[in-house]
């Protein structure tokens, strides 16, 4: 697994995702503000959700769907 960046712990939006359960290595935010589920979090949760996520382990990420619809 790639390393991610950490979400800032002071953040209001952390703090939520933490008193909902999660642990602060499933998530970071992007720049935009959006939160993206880790691998670690994909792996935890074991199941794909089918929203090609960036960082899915079960083969559906973008960069997957990409190699998918190019080689046909």
């Amino acid at each position: 697994m790639e390393e991610q960046p950490q979400p800032p712990q002071d953040d209001p939006r952390t703090q939520r995702l933490l008193r909902l359960g999660y642990d602060v290595e499933d998530f970071y935010f992007t720049p935009e503000g959006y939160v993206v589920w880790t691998e670690q979090y994909h792996r935890k949760r074991g199941y794909c959700c089918q929203s090609g996520c960036r960082h899915c382990p079960y083969g559906n990420s973008p960069a997957d769907r990409k190699k998918t619809s190019t080689s046909k």
